[in-house]
């Protein structure tokens, strides 16, 4: 009893319907066959093809049961009788509704074969959300390891679990960036569970079109794990007997994103990370079992950010009139404190070998203090520049060390905008 009335309780306060949000397309397709009820099917079966979100087992079950089906009134195959709406609640049924309905828009005969127009009314699952296909798809693999294990604290960790713990990381820190659709390759046993699930006999069309809508990939994240290493040690100051704890660790890393169609490396690069007392401080690893999550967690973030910066830099995507800048990120990936470079994209640049497109050329203009993270953007202050000098659309790179006599150029960025809106990545 008390569990009716818990899930009656979470009916009532479940905001809209409990299965998947689907929408209507209507298409227009053409049939081909010797008979009027022939050319009528095959075009029925052609709307089915193009149909998002089914798979490819239920188009074949729905397809067969069309060519089952009489379309022709009486039993005849005249052009000139319509189709009753008998007919439409048969397509309709043995298509589980996805065929909505269809008219047939024009017929005709050529060469003793039929030839029809139809526009067909198409259910389609929509994904809840931002449209995953708006975005490149990317999918992070387990990273390789040159050893077994790992000495990471006086312990030797198992190279596998330092791989998976990595990788968690890494899917993390590029889904925080927002700028991919990043896709799941760890959890497949359960992804398949819910899969037999919502396959079964009483579960609703509407959820099994779910299924239709697996994602392949646009690019690969794969990688080397060359060394990991952590080491902490007590000290004792012989004047003042002080006593403390000294922490290192290392963590090097060479990744590449592949192309996934044609195995093309299109980036390629490595990553050392170093951490000493202060480091490890600042993340919050003060106890031993701390510290191997603050170096992975480092160096994911270290990885990500430096490909996001010759990917998707960080752009003004507003300036205010106090002179506070809105950021176009959010996310693990930028603190509260960080220093950024804002750089005015200058003229394209092209190799003089091969006329490839390098990017635009950059002229530093001033540099802003990160000052709030929220999940989709951040704010930042304007520290150091002229006034007015700071527009929309300018990139913001992390501050390296810099002197007040360097030459205020950026170095070029290969990322294109175009007038019409989008972006061209290096990748294009």
């Amino acid at each position: 009893m008390v569990r009716f009335i818990m899930i009656l309780l979470f009916l009532l306060i479940t905001p809209g319907p409990l299965f998947a949000d689907v929408k209507t397309e209507i298409i227009e397709v053409e049939g081909f066959g010797v008979q009027f009820c022939e050319a009528v099917q095959n075009g029925l079966i052609e709307a089915l093809k193009q149909t998002k979100g089914v798979a490819i087992d239920s188009k074949r079950q729905f397809a067969k049961a069309i060519k089952e089906k009489a379309v022709s009134k009486d039993g005849q195959n005249s052009h000139q009788v319509m189709i009753n709406e008998r007919m439409q609640s048969s397509v309709r049924e043995v298509t589980q509704g996805i065929i909505h309905e269809y008219r047939i828009v024009d017929s005709y005969k050529d060469d003793g074969q039929w030839g029809v127009k139809l526009e067909v009314k198409l259910m389609e699952y929509k994904t809840p959300g931002f449209s995953p296909h708006k975005r490149r798809k990317m999918a992070v693999i387990p990273f390789r390891t040159k050893q077994c294990s790992f000495n990471v604290c006086g312990k030797r960790i198992p190279a596998a679990e330092i791989a998976g713990l990595f990788t968690q990381k890494l899917v993390t820190e590029f889904t925080q960036t927002r700028k991919f659709t990043v896709l799941d390759r760890d959890y497949y046993e359960e992804f398949l569970r819910e899969r037999d699930l919502i396959l079964s006999p009483d579960t609703p069309v509407a959820e099994q079109m779910k299924i239709g809508e697996v994602l392949g990939v646009d690019y690969l994240v794969v990688g080397t794990i060359s060394d990991v290493s952590s080491s902490i040690n007590q000290y004792k100051k012989q004047l003042t007997g002080e006593t403390g704890w000294e922490r290192s660790g290392l963590f090097i890393v060479d990744y590449r994103i592949i192309v996934m169609a044609t195995r093309q490396i299109k980036w390629s690069d490595s990553v050392k990370v170093i951490l000493e007392n202060d480091d490890y401080q600042r993340l919050g690893a003060d106890r031993p079992e701390l510290m191997d999550q603050a170096i992975l967690k480092q160096a994911a973030g270290d990885l990500v950010s430096r490909a996001m910066d010759n990917i998707y830099p960080l752009r003004v995507a507003e300036v205010q009139p106090h002179g506070q800048l809105i950021l176009n990120q959010g996310g693990t990936g930028l603190q509260e404190g960080l220093l950024v470079d804002v750089f005015r994209k200058g003229k394209k640049l092209r190799d003089p070998y091969t006329g490839e497109f390098l990017g635009f050329a950059e002229t530093l203009v001033g540099t802003a203090e990160i000052v709030r993270v929220t999940a989709k953007i951040s704010y930042a202050r304007i520290i150091d520049a002229p006034p007015g000098a700071i527009f929309k659309g300018d990139i913001c790179r992390r501050t390296k060390h810099q002197t007040a006599n360097q030459e205020n150029t950026g170095k070029a960025t290969d990322v294109l905008v175009p007038d019409n809106g989008g972006v061209v990545l290096p990748f294009d």
